[in-house]
């Protein structure tokens, strides 16, 4: 019996140790993934949504973000089955939809919810050079939906309904991404030239930009620069790019808030300075390649001869 007894007891001590590390290792994994970009993200969206959702009327925003997040796995999980890719939970689908879904106002319809959704998503699979989106699909179709149907867009994610001082939990989150992520440069060239810009134009009297600074546009901006014009998908990686990226969005935001919309002038940004990227890299990167192997040619024979 002892014998009997002792082998159980090694049995059952193998058990709980394989148990163990078995929640050990799935522990391991989600602390890994929350330490890589997309993970961070996702982690601090969820966050900004609930503490957002504390205003009075969340039940509307809840309603976004359940709808944007809902659609956008049934986008990418179809457009995986179309082109034969492994189908997986797409987390990036997820925190596009939850872009958008904590952008939109809360009174949005639902079938504009699910529209920008489908828009923004679509714009990722097929306007991209090879696995590589052009444009941030969160503010493709963002601005789609808003040109088209006025939609309307509060950036309760970025804090916006609250009291002012819960800003101060957007900047912190702001900064966890922007160190992990390496877009200093990007970020300083933006918010610099942004509030440089409706300084000037302040200054001169050229048009009331005093909304700029104000709640809810400044929470826009800091949220926009933050989630969406750091995505590094579709914004340069060396700092030199970094910095033109951001003054060029600085730029044609100023513009577009003073001779496009109010509604949708971050959009505009973003969406420039994405498409800046793209001539950037097909062209200037292609031409500086060319040249380096002419370089390279000329070297060769200069050193045979």
């Amino acid at each position: 019996m002892e014998r009997i007894n002792t082998a159980q007891e090694t049995v059952s001590n193998n058990t709980e140790s394989r148990k163990k590390g078995t929640s050990s290792k799935k522990k391991t994994g989600i602390q890994k993934y929350v330490r890589m970009p997309k993970g961070i993200v996702l982690f601090i969206l969820v966050i900004l949504a609930v503490t957002g959702l504390s205003y009075t009327g969340g039940s509307g925003g809840i309603k976004n973000v359940l709808l944007a997040v809902g659609t956008g796995l049934i986008v990418d999980f179809v457009v995986t089955y179309i082109t034969g890719r492994p189908l997986k939970i797409s987390d990036g689908a997820i925190i596009t939809a939850l872009i958008i879904g904590v952008i939109l106002s809360p009174t949005t319809s639902w079938y504009n919810v699910i529209f920008t959704t489908v828009i923004g998503l679509l714009s990722k699979h097929l306007l991209k050079d090879k696995r590589k989106p052009w444009l941030n699909p969160a503010a493709f179709g963002l601005l789609i939906s808003a040109t088209l149907f006025s939609t309307g867009e509060s950036w309760w994610g970025g804090l916006s309904m609250l009291p002012a001082w819960m800003t101060i939990l957007l900047l912190i989150s702001g900064f966890i991404i922007v160190d992990r992520i390496n877009k200093f440069p990007l970020i300083l060239s933006f918010f610099s030239v942004y509030m440089l810009f409706f300084l000037i134009v302040g200054i001169l009297n050229i048009a009331s930009v005093s909304d700029a600074f104000r709640m809810p546009y400044i929470n826009a901006a800091l949220f926009l620069g933050f989630f969406m014009l750091t995505d590094p998908p579709t914004s340069p990686a060396k700092y030199r790019d970094q910095v033109l990226f951001g003054i060029i969005a600085g730029v044609v935001s100023g513009l577009s808030f003073l001779y496009i919309s109010k509604l949708s002038y971050l959009l505009f940004g973003v969406l420039i300075a994405n498409l800046w990227k793209v001539v950037q890299s097909k062209y200037f990167n292609t031409n500086r390649a060319k040249d380096s192997r002419i370089g390279n040619v000329q070297n060769k024979r200069i050193t045979s001869e």
